[in-house]
């Protein structure tokens, strides 16, 4: 079988040079065609592989709290007061990691100098606690995350990320231990870590501080509702338990609190939680329900990019089959020649289809390639950062890792996709053509 393929692919190239004008276009064809389809899958990647430093995408949640007070004349989603952290997440079985942030919606902005009078640079800073960097893998290339009880003391301490580091220092190792004025306020630098992309929104800030840095009181919202606050909760799961084993965990702790609230305040609150997966944080921006998170909806969201994808895929493969055909069509006193030395139609088949297989894969090396580089490229316009909700990288240009682009997976969306437009440029004319009887062939003229 081996051997067969080495002889298809070598026949290949002897008609790669025979025409290379028909190469040439055909390779052309199938790498635009690959690169389009490649674009949608290539955003997908992005908003739900497991990337630096969001290697655990498929066992994070998002934690909200929607407390609902029947009296009150509307409602709003809410997150918890640390207390309710405390009562609600820490003490789960199933969970591994619960971090928690100041905000989910935006990174707050601020402007960072080294000296009062020096060149400020607007950054972005995440507020949130020491788990953070257990619940992303983040590489230190200097120094170390702060601690818990940073956190507990309000201590202005921070982490930020190498670029910053070089910007404000020079090196990484110089920065650790220095200070940073953040809105003319100081805050000791302990640690430095590789820069995320910005197009990881959950993960990607300039510099990482503390939540309780912010005046603490802030983070309870209802004087009467101890439990309820502005914290959103972030939440890696241990392997093997799914995101509604901790919901069945979480509902006697919410009963328990729940009963507390009625006959503290006299108020009978009702009380969802939602805990969203990576995966459906991600796809919402595709048609339907945030609040369904089964494997069905998850194939739904899907169904709109995948058929943008066949979409790609179909129009260059139609001109490309009008190009099979021509070929055929020269080669078919050769067809004929070798079906009268008794060679079966499948077989011939088979050796055109994977003849052709080689100039669609050739294609879609080079699609590929233009993909990624499109990607690259446009990383920092505002309009595809609209697919990731997130602001234009304050410090830097927008990085893109090559985590984003070479992974397995993309590696077999590539070979699919090539399978998949060879099957529909080159099957229909190639057996249209081989159907054709024996002395036909051998009297057409080439």
């Amino acid at each position: 079988m081996i051997r067969k393929f080495l002889l298809y692919f070598r026949q290949a190239f002897a008609l790669m040079k025979e025409d290379k004008q028909y190469s040439a276009i055909y390779i052309a064809g199938t790498a635009v065609a690959i690169a389009s389809a490649m674009l949608v899958a290539i955003i997908l990647n992005i908003q739900l592989a497991n990337i630096y430093p969001e290697t655990n995408r498929d066992r994070t949640l998002y934690v909200q709290s929607f407390f609902v007070n029947p009296g009150a004349t509307f409602a709003r989603h809410f997150g918890f007061s640390p207390e309710g952290v405390d009562e609600l997440f820490r003490k789960l079985e199933c969970v591994e990691t619960v971090s928690v942030s100041a905000s989910d919606n935006f990174i707050y902005d601020f402007k960072a100098c080294i000296e009062l009078g020096k060149q400020e640079l607007p950054v972005c800073v995440n507020f949130t606690d020491d788990a953070f960097f257990r619940l992303y893998s983040f590489r230190f290339v200097a120094g170390k995350p702060f601690t818990e009880e940073n956190v507990k003391h309000g201590d202005k301490c921070i982490v930020i990320t190498d670029v910053l580091a070089r910007k404000m220092w020079g090196n990484e190792s110089e920065a650790v231990g220095k200070s940073l004025l953040l809105n003319y306020l100081p805050y000791r630098v302990v640690g430095v870590v590789k820069e995320v992309s910005p197009l990881l929104r959950k993960s990607s800030a300039d510099v990482y501080s503390p939540y309780s840095v912010k005046d603490s009181n802030m983070h309870y919202i209802d004087s009467e509702n101890r439990y309820q606050g502005d914290l959103v909760v972030s939440v890696l799961l241990k392997k093997g338990f799914t995101r509604q084993m901790m919901l069945d965990e979480l509902e006697p702790h919410k009963a328990r609190i729940l009963s507390e609230l009625k006959s503290t305040t006299g108020i009978d609150y009702q009380w969802e939680i939602i805990a969203r997966p990576h995966w459906a944080e991600s796809m919402i921006m595709f048609f339907g329900s945030a609040s369904d998170y089964s494997t069905s909806q998850m194939l739904r969201n899907l169904l709109l990019p995948v058929l943008l994808m066949l979409l790609f895929l179909l129009l260059p493969a139609i001109n490309l089959s009008g190009m099979v055909s021509n070929r055929m069509e020269s080669r078919v006193a050769e067809m004929g020649i070798r079906k009268a030395f008794g060679a079966k139609k499948r077989v011939l088949l088979g050796q055109v289809m994977q003849e052709n297989l080689v100039l669609t894969l050739f294609g879609g090396i080079v699609g590929y390639a233009l993909s990624c580089g499109v990607v690259a490229a446009i990383s920092s316009n505002p309009m595809f950062l609209t697919f990731f909700q997130r602001e234009y990288d304050l410090v830097d240009s927008v990085s893109v890792q090559s985590g984003m682009f070479f992974t397995p997976i993309m590696f077999l969306i590539v070979f699919v996709c090539c399978v998949v437009l060879n099957l529909m440029a080159a099957l229909i004319p190639s057996w249209t053509s081989l159907k054709r009887p024996i002395v036909e062939s051998l009297n057409q003229k080439k």
